[in-house]
C-alpha cells in the first residue's frame, strides 16, 4: 500500500512529466568539477540521486560567466568559448546519467554579483552590483551600467540555452539567497535612483528581463524553475508582501516558484540553511502564502527530512513538491525507501552543518575542504566505495558494542554478504543515544539511531543483548573477523567534591531529581546543549567553562544557532574555573584569580569522554582479524564513528 499518495503522484507541466513529487536540491557535491568539467566522482554523486528515487535532480550553482559571477570552483563550465571535447562529454554524461533513472535533470544558473570577492573575479576586478557600495570588509562594489546589465542578462540567456544543448530537460534561476537577481529585488541592496531601482516594478525590472531573455534563448518547453526567498529576514530586506507581488509580476514567464528564504551570508540566521532548532519545513509558510497568490506550481524547501512532512505539507495543498537539500546527502535512497516500505530505513538529516564556511585563512588560499555527512559515510565518495572490493567470501563477523559504530558496521558487513553477530553489553542498542529519547533537539538523532538498528534487523543481523565479551567469549565463538566499537567513557575531573556532583548524562535520565537550579562544568557542546535543554525544560541553568568561549568545539553554523537560544534561556561564565563542589553549589575562580561561590541543587559535569583503550587491546589479542572503530580508538563525533564503523566492515573481503 502506498503511504505516501500526494507525494508519490505524478504531476505533468508541459511536456515534462516528474514522476512524484521530491526534488534534490541544489546541493553542493564534493570534486565535482576539474576546471569546469564533471568528475567521475561527481557525476556518481548526481547520478546516486537520480538513482534513489528523486523526481528531479538539479545541479548545483552553475555560473553564468567567469568574470563575476562565481564565488568558487565547484561550478561546471557551460558558457566558455574553450570549452573541450572532453567538458562537454562530461555534462552529457552528466545528463544521461540522471535521466537514465528516470529523473528531470535540472542546473541552477546563477550569479553571486556584490557579495563575491575580488580573488574570484577575473583580473580581481571588483565585484558588481545594483549599487556602488564599499562593504564592511573593504571591498568596494561597482554599480551595474546599462552595458552591464544588458551583458549579464545575456549570459544567463546563454547559459541556459547551452544548458539545454547538453542535455539539461529544465534549468533553475536563482534569484534568492542574496545573490544578483534577489540584490536588484532588495531594497537592503538596491539603492538605485534610476528605473532599475526604488519601487518594486523597478528592482523587478532586471530579474523580469533575465527571464524574458532565457525564456527567449530556450523556447517554450523547456522549463524554467526560479527559485526566490521568499522573504529575505533581513532588516530592510525584501518580505512576504513583496515577494508576493513579485511573484504574481513574472508568474507567466516561469513554470515552477522555489521558495528558500534568507541570505546566504546569514545562512543559520535567516534560515537559509535551516538549524536543528528550527522546524521541519521552515520556509512552508512562505510557499504557502506564495501558491495561493499564483497559478503556477510553487516548490517548498527548507529542513524537511520525511515523507510523512512532504505528504503533510502537499496534501494541505501548501506546495506542490519539496525540494531536499542536505537530506539528500544523508540518504540519497530517501524516496526509494519510501517507495518501497522502508521508510523506517531512512536516515534523517540531523541538519549539523555539514554545509559550513571556509575559515578566512583558508578561503583565501582557496583550499579545497571535503565536506562530511555524519551519517551517511559514502557521501562525496560515493564512486570511491563502489569500486571497492568486494568479498571473496561470506566470513563469521562478531561486532562488539552497539552503539553508532557498531550498529553501521553490523550493517555493512551483513548487507556485503557476511554472516554478522552483534553482541552489546547493555540491555538496548544505541550506546549513548539512549539521550535522545529525552531531548527534544535530538528527535533527528533519535530517528537516526532507530533506522540504524531497522536497518540491522532486516540485514539479518543477529543481535545478543546483556552480553559481556571477553577474550573467551570470542575464543568460543570463534569467528573470522572482530570489529571492536566499544564506546568510551566519561572522564571524571580531579575536582574536590566531585563525588557530589553527576556526569552530565545523569540531567536527561534523572531531570526531576535535579532541583529547581543547575550548574554545568563544562561548556563544550555537550554541556551546552544539555543546558539548553534543561533551561528550556524549567531548570535555571549556569555553565562555568574554563575556556575564552562556550560551544567552540561545535562548528561555526551550529554555533550560530545555539549560542543566540542560549543567551535567551541561561547563563555562563567563561575564564572560570571550578575549583571546589560543595552541599551546595560550588566555589569558582575567575581569570583574576577572584573566587566565589555558586549556589546551585545539583552540580553536574561535562569534561569529555576517554576511548575504552584497556578493553581493545585486551579483546585483540583473542583473533587474527581484528579491528577497533569508533569512540574506542578516540572519543569524538557521530561523523567519525559511522565511517569508522563502515570503512571496519568494508575492509573485510
Amino acid at each position: 500500500m502506498n503511504q505516501y499518495p500526494h507525494m508519490l503522484s505524478p504531476f505533468t507541466i508541459k511536456n515534462t512529466t516528474f514522476k512524484n513529487r521530491v526534488f534534490a536540491s541544489p546541493a553542493t557535491a564534493n570534486q565535482i568539477v576539474i576546471d569546469g568539467a564533471l568528475t567521475a566522482e561527481g557525476i556518481e554523486a548526481f547520478e546516486t540521486r537520480a538513482r534513489g528515487g528523486f523526481a528531479q535532480v538539479t545541479v548545483t550553482e552553475t555560473a553564468v560567466d567567469f568574470e563575476h559571477a562565481a564565488r568558487h570552483e565547484h561550478s561546471i563550465d557551460l558558457i566558455r568559448p574553450s570549452m573541450t571535447t572532453y567538458h562537454e562529454v562530461s555534462i552529457y554524461t552528466l545528463t544521461r546519467g540522471i535521466r537514465e533513472h528516470g529523473a528531470i535533470a535540472s542546473v541552477q544558473l546563477s550569479h553571486v554579483g556584490g557579495v563575491n570577492h575580488p580573488d574570484w573575479c577575473i583580473n580581481h576586478t571588483n565585484p558588481i552590483g545594483p549599487s556602488a557600495t564599499t562593504r564592511p570588509d573593504g571591498v568596494i562594489v561597482d554599480e551595474m551600467d546599462e552595458a552591464k546589465i544588458e551583458h549579464v542578462s545575456d549570459n544567463f540567456a546563454y547559459a541556459a540555452m547551452r544548458a539545454k544543448e547538453l542535455g539539461f530537460d529544465m534549468v533553475m534561476i536563482h534569484a534568492g539567497h542574496g545573490w544578483l537577481l534577489a540584490q536588484f529585488l532588495s531594497p537592503s541592496v538596491n539603492k538605485r535612483t534610476d528605473h532599475w531601482g526604488g519601487s518594486l516594478e523597478n528592482r523587478a525590472r532586471f530579474p523580469s528581463l533575465v527571464l524574458d531573455k532565457v525564456r527567449a534563448a530556450v523556447g517554450n518547453d523547456f522549463l524554467i524553475e526560479l527559485r526566490i526567498s521568499g522573504d529575505e529576514r533581513i532588516e530592510g530586506g525584501t518580505k512576504l508582501e513583496e515577494m508576493i507581488q513579485f511573484c504574481k509580476m513574472i508568474e507567466h514567464k516561469v513554470d515552477l516558484i522555489h521558495v528558500t528564504s534568507g541570505v546566504y551570508h546569514s545562512h543559520v540566521e535567516t534560515k537559509s540553511f535551516s538549524s536543528m532548532y528550527e522546524k521541519h519545513g521552515c520556509n512552508l509558510d512562505l510557499a504557502a502564502a506564495i501558491k495561493e497568490a499564483v497559478k503556477v506550481p510553487v516548490v517548498a524547501v527548507g529542513g524537511f527530512n520525511a515523507p510523512e512532512q512532504i505528504e503533510q505539507a502537499i496534501a494541505e495543498s501548501k506546495c506542490d513538491f519539496v525540494a531536499l537539500g542536505r537530506q539528500q546527502y544523508a540518504d540519497p535512497d530517501f524516496v526509494k525507501k519510501a517507495l518501497t516500505g522502508r521508510a523506517d530505513e531512512i536516515a534523517p538529516c540531523l541538519r549539523c552543518s555539514c554545509f559550513n564556511p571556509l575559515p578566512p585563512s583558508l578561503d583565501k588560499r582557496r583550499v579545497a575542504i571535503t565536506w562530511k555527512c555524519a551519517i551517511n559515510p559514502t557521501f562525496g565518495h560515493e564512486l570511491r566505495w563502489r569500486w571497492a572490493p568486494t568479498p571473496k567470501r561470506s566470513r563469521n563477523v562478531l561486532v562488539v558494542g552497539g552503539g553508532v559504530a557498531g550498529l553501521y558496521a553490523a550493517i555493512t558487513a551483513a548487507e556485503r554478504g557476511h554472516r554478522v553477530t552483534l553482541a552489546e553489553k547493555e540491555s538496548r542498542l544505541g550506546g549513548l543515544l539512549w539521550f535522545t529519547d529525552h531531548d527534544s533537539h535530538k528527535d533527528d538523532l533519535r530517528r537516526f539511531r532507530d533506522s540504524l538498528i531497522v536497518r540491522a534487523q532486516r540485514a539479518g543481523v543477529i543481535i545478543h543483548l546483556n552480553t559481556d565479551v571477553t577474550s573467551d567469549y570470542i575464543g568460543v565463538k570463534a569467528p573470522d573477523a572482530v570489529i571492536c566499537c566499544v564506546g568510551s567513557n566519561p572522564i571524571t575531573p580531579p575536582i574536590p567534591g566531585i563525588e557530589k556532583a553527576y556526569q552530565a548524562l545523569f540531567g536527561y535520565s534523572n531531570f526531576d531529581q535535579l532541583g529547581s537550579s543547575v550548574v554545568i562544568i563544562g561548556g563544550g557542546q555537550v554541556g551546552c546543549e544539555l543546558g539548553l535543554h534543561l533551561a528550556q525544560s524549567g531548570k535555571k541553568v549556569h555553565i562555568v567553562e574554563m575556556l575564552d568561549a562556550v560551544a567552540i568545539d561545535g562548528n561555526d553554523s551550529h554555533r550560530r544557532a545555539l549560542i543566540p537560544l542560549m543567551k535567551e534561556y541561561l547563563t555562563w561564565d567563561v575564564h572560570t574555573e571550578c575549583i571546589e563542589i560543595t552541599d551546595n553549589g560550588l566555589i569558582v575562580k575567575d581569570g583574576s584569580g577572584n573566587t566565589r561561590q555558586i549556589m546551585a541543587d545539583t552540580v553536574l559535569y561535562a569534561a569529555g569522554m576517554t576511548a575504552k583503550t584497556d578493553l581493545v587491546e585486551e579483546l585483540s589479542k583473542a583473533v587474527g582479524w581484528f579491528t577497533a572503530a569508533g569512540d574506542c580508538v578516540k572519543a569524538r563525533r557521530i561523523e567519525d564513528a559511522t565511517y569508522e564503523g563502515f570503512v571496519a566492515a568494508m575492509d573485510i573481503i
